[in-house]
């Protein structure tokens, strides 16, 4: 029962892993604009057509993503329980944890200063609240991927 857990809390992850990899696809051609809002190499044009693509499916994913990463969560927590709080278990529950934490700490402000912008309006405004979404997502990707990495140490360490 334990590996049957362990692959569902990694499935959930890697499905997280593939939500946040086609957000980043999405937002490439504004990455520069993580770094510098008012950076030149990204056209206004194309800050506003990626602006008004994300407005499109802020309503979808931010519910998707929470049922998904809670229930990766909620995994995890039963993955430490059932195999005795071993320090593999718990290393992947503190990381996830921490990531987590921030991350939530961070997203409903990131997500209204996309949602409440109007892509045709102020560029700023739009570019700024790109930028910030887009750096975001990569935080996501990095730690579902950094979870999924870990959930297979932990199957090979109990292999």
């Amino acid at each position: 029962m334990a590996t049957i857990i362990t692959a569902l809390a990694t499935s959930c992850f890697a499905f997280a892993c593939g939500i946040f990899l086609t957000l980043s696809y999405i937002e490439k051609a504004v990455w520069c604009l993580m770094r510098d809002p008012l950076s030149a190499c990204v056209d206004d044009g194309e800050a506003r057509l990626v602006h008004a693509q994300l407005k499109r499916v802020i309503r979808l994913l931010p519910p998707t993503m929470k049922t998904t990463m809670a229930s990766g969560t909620l995994l995890l927590l039963l993955q430490v329980w059932q195999l005795d709080f071993a320090w593999p278990t718990l290393l992947v529950l503190v990381f996830l944890l921490l990531g987590l934490g921030y991350l939530l700490s961070q997203l409903s402000g990131r997500i209204a200063a996309v949602e409440r912008a109007d892509s045709e309006g102020d560029i700023e405004v739009v570019r700024r609240g790109l930028g910030q979404l887009a750096t975001l997502h990569h935080m996501g990707l990095f730690l579902a991927l950094g979870v999924v990495v870990l959930q297979v140490v932990v199957l090979i360490l109990k292999g």
